[in-house]
């Protein structure tokens, strides 16, 4: 069991919890998009930075078939711990305030293609753990297939990914944009790397500041080799949901959605 950010990254009280996540969720609008949700990107900064932006695409989250039980792979960097390759999360299930998360079965198979378990990388990021409070709101019935990428192709990233996709996946992206530039700054980076994701240019992302970029340039692949449309559902900085716009981070959401 993996649990180690409540009290940081967002309150560690459930009832707290609850409210702030619930509150995120109403204050925005649901996104207009069209066709069946494939793949989403969200930021996975503390809650009073990031939320109103992550909680963008889970209101879309929240909008699919309560009655199926979702699989979610995600994918978000590892912070702390440098490695090579893929580790994938082999533990019965995370822990979260809101309810313990369980890990799929299937996530023992990512061994078969190419990934390692590296616990130390697992149990101090936030990346993946930021994410579940949001889920476990909005959806009723889901496992994780919990993804941390080292230095590693993203080409090898969406291979893996790819082979365990059905119509009850999401693949879920975890990254925040450019960090610690001033505000307008931080918004041409971050606008110039929006672009490039919506318009699929693989080989551009890889110029691109985020601190999930493995993730991003994956999903991206496997949108182009799938054919997902990906939309632009939010964006801001720091600056302008809770602090200085002398230094800011960037944050965005962009959904991939399949007619």
């Amino acid at each position: 069991m993996v649990y180690g950010i409540a009290g940081g990254f967002y309150p560690a009280d459930p009832d707290h919890l609850k409210r702030t996540v619930d509150t995120f969720c109403r204050e925005v609008d649901t996104p207009k998009v069209q066709g069946n949700l494939r793949a989403l990107m969200v930021p996975h900064a503390g809650y009073v930075y990031s939320g109103p932006v992550a909680a963008m695409g889970y209101r879309i989250i929240r909008d699919l078939d309560q009655e199926k039980n979702w699989t979610i792979i995600m994918i978000g960097p590892s912070h702390y711990v440098p490695f090579r390759g893929v580790s994938v999360g082999l533990y019965d299930e995370y822990a979260c305030p809101l309810g313990a998360v369980p890990v799929s079965r299937v996530a023992r198979k990512f061994l078969d293609s190419g990934a390692v378990f590296l616990p130390q990388a697992h149990e101090r990021e936030h990346s993946l753990e930021v994410q579940l409070p949001f889920l476990r709101h909005c959806l009723r019935s889901f496992e994780i297939i919990p993804l941390l990428t080292g230095s590693v192709d993203a080409k090898f990233v969406a291979d893996m990914v790819k082979s365990h996709i059905d119509e009850r996946t999401i693949v879920l992206v975890s990254t925040d944009l450019s960090h610690e530039k001033p505000y307008s700054e931080a918004r041409t980076i971050d606008t110039a790397l929006l672009d490039k994701i919506i318009e699929g240019d693989e080989s551009g992302i890889k110029r691109g500041e985020a601190c999930g970029i493995k993730g991003i340039h994956a999903m991206v692949i496997l949108s182009n080799r799938l054919n997902w449309r990906r939309q632009l559902i939010g964006y801001a900085t720091s600056g302008d949901t809770y602090g200085s716009k002398n230094r800011v981070v960037g944050y965005g959401c962009v959904a991939c959605l399949q007619d």
